[in-house]
């Protein structure tokens, strides 16, 4: 738990209040002991006659003012904390808490609150101090940032109050602890709802191929554009209308997308606060979002130590077994093996589909890797996303000044020239191939996605 003040950090037991002195206390202590220090000196050197015993007279003073405020302080009433905080969070996404107290003082009391935040978890604006005014509600509220998916555990609230003589610190936990899931980041898919609608999804990245008269169903009958070819032309509706009728196709539905995802250990290399494995979780949702939405059923494998499947489903409310499935789901430290997850994939679906495989692969993997895609283009169309680092992007356009930066960009090229002949390879075998950084995996998905809808291919 993270809590405030290291140095004075007191966790108690739930239930249980905990007294510490104040620096009130500390400070009184130390005045006494400045005057005891002084009587001594000036006795000492002027021969001045002292009332023997003050100093005692002034700690036994402050003991009984102290126990005194002790008793007082044990008569006062509990706060009550509730936390109101939304069901469900977002990896690396703000979310706001609010804290509810409650309590029965009958005057200004002030008080120091801060909650039982994990280390996984940023949280900002804690602790918070406040006054609690007699017979009124008050409320506090702040943002935290989880930056790990799956179960999160928020615990009782911290507070800590002052005895009415301000000598002594009370503390003591209040109100409920919570178990809330943190998901992949869902709000590309918030996002990706309201363009949609609004037919603006050009503006996250997103181009849907248009096309006239080429699909592989027919949707409905309209007049005739500029641009439709004759082969659109319904010759009967046209005669009955006495006007240019065309048929007008959609996209084939009911076609199958697997997301096959790398869970070994170059998946957890970060570019930022996020793995690329949460990268590649977040794209593979907004491409699930949007295969829902056209009709087409969605199954997810992923495939490292040991597998996790999520079987093809159909409808946009699928979208909350995908993020149940996979909220919890994380990158090991094992080397993946690609024929043992295109093995399990082919025995698990057997009908033709559109494999979109994520992985962060490097040259030795080469055979491997082609080896499982010729297993997988058997029945499947395969799209292979191959995750770059940032950092080769940047090694890559620096300036070179000297030796040790030389050295630097002629790995990177050699590196890069490596991949480029893994990429070569892979797209000869007749394979979608993509290669980008883990921030533009999501974009390049969804459009390479539209791409292989739009063409019929599949």
């Amino acid at each position: 738990m993270q809590n405030p003040e290291s140095d004075q950090a007191i966790q108690p037991a739930p239930g249980k209040r905990h007294w510490t002195p104040t620096p009130r206390f500390y400070g009184s202590l130390l005045l006494i002991a400045v005057l005891a220090f002084a009587t001594a000196w000036i006795k000492s050197f002027f021969d001045v006659a002292i009332a023997p015993g003050f100093d005692a007279i002034l700690l036994t003073l402050l003991s009984l003012i102290a126990l005194l405020d002790y008793l007082l302080s044990r008569q006062m009433p509990r706060i009550n904390v509730k936390r109101e905080l939304a069901g469900n969070l977002a990896v690396n996404k703000p979310a706001k808490i609010t804290l509810h107290l409650r309590h029965t003082f009958s005057k200004p009391t002030w008080v120091q609150l801060f909650d039982a935040v994990p280390a996984s978890v940023k949280q900002a604006d804690l602790p918070h101090s406040l006054q609690l005014l007699p017979k009124q509600k008050a409320q506090v509220e702040y943002t935290l940032r989880p930056l790990q998916r799956g179960p999160l555990q928020l615990g009782q609230c911290y507070l800590r109050v002052k005895s009415p003589l301000g000598l002594w610190n009370i503390s003591y936990q209040s109100g409920n602890g919570d178990d809330i899931k943190v998901y992949p980041d869902f709000s590309a898919i918030t996002g990706y709802t309201i363009l949609a609608t609004e037919n603006h999804t050009s503006q996250i990245g997103i181009r849907k191929a248009q096309r006239r008269g080429t699909g592989m169903e027919f949707q409905q009958l309209r007049e005739y554009r500029l641009g439709d070819s004759l082969r659109q032309l319904d010759w009967k509706a046209t005669s009955r209308r006495q006007q240019l009728i065309s048929r007008e196709y959609q996209d084939e539905r009911d076609q199958h997308i697997v997301l096959l995802l790398d869970s070994g250990q170059r998946m957890r290399t970060q570019d930022d606060e996020l793995s690329h494995f949460d990268h590649a979780l977040n794209a593979l949702l907004l491409v699930s979002f949007i295969a829902l939405r056209q009709g087409d059923s969605v199954s997810v494998l992923s495939f490292g130590e040991g597998h996790r499947w999520i079987s093809p489903q159909k409808g946009a409310g699928h979208i909350k077994n995908l993020l149940n499935g996979m909220y919890d789901l994380h990158a090991t430290n094992c080397t993946p093996d690609y024929i043992h997850g295109a093995e399990k994939l082919s025995a698990l679906q057997q009908k033709r589909s559109l494999v979109v495989l994520v992985t962060n692969s490097r040259d030795e993997d080469a055979t491997e890797l082609l080896t499982a895609v010729n297993l997988l283009k058997q029945r499947h169309l395969v799209i292979i996303a191959n995750l770059r680092e940032e950092v080769l992007d940047q090694l890559d356009t620096a300036p070179v000044t000297q030796l040790n930066e030389a050295l630097d960009y002629a790995g990177v090229q050699n590196y890069l020239a490596l991949r480029q002949d893994v990429q070569r390879k892979l797209s000869q075998t007749g394979v979608f191939v993509l290669e980008c950084t883990a921030k533009e995996l999501a974009m390049k998905l969804a459009n390479s996605y539209w791409e292989i809808k739009s063409a019929g291919v599949l």
